[in-house]
């Protein structure tokens, strides 16, 4: 898949693809909130924004820090 813009919303199997993972992991991510939900579809899908997934994954651990 191309690089979608970071304005791009993405429902779960976007961001499987984007990722090249499978969208169960995205799906369980979302279930126990690790990952950013935008908002849901009138269907209750749920959508994501690129740049807020983007931002997650890059996010601090403590593992950061250890040198």
């Amino acid at each position: 898949m191309t690089d979608p813009p970071d304005a791009e919303v993405l429902d779960p199997e976007g961001v499987a693809r984007w990722l090249d993972t499978d969208v169960e992991w995205v799906r369980r991510a979302i279930d126990r909130d690790e990952l950013p939900v935008l908002g849901y579809r009138s269907d209750g899908v749920p959508l994501m924004a690129r740049s807020e997934i983007r931002a997650w994954l890059r996010r601090p651990t403590a593992a950061d820090d250890e040198s």
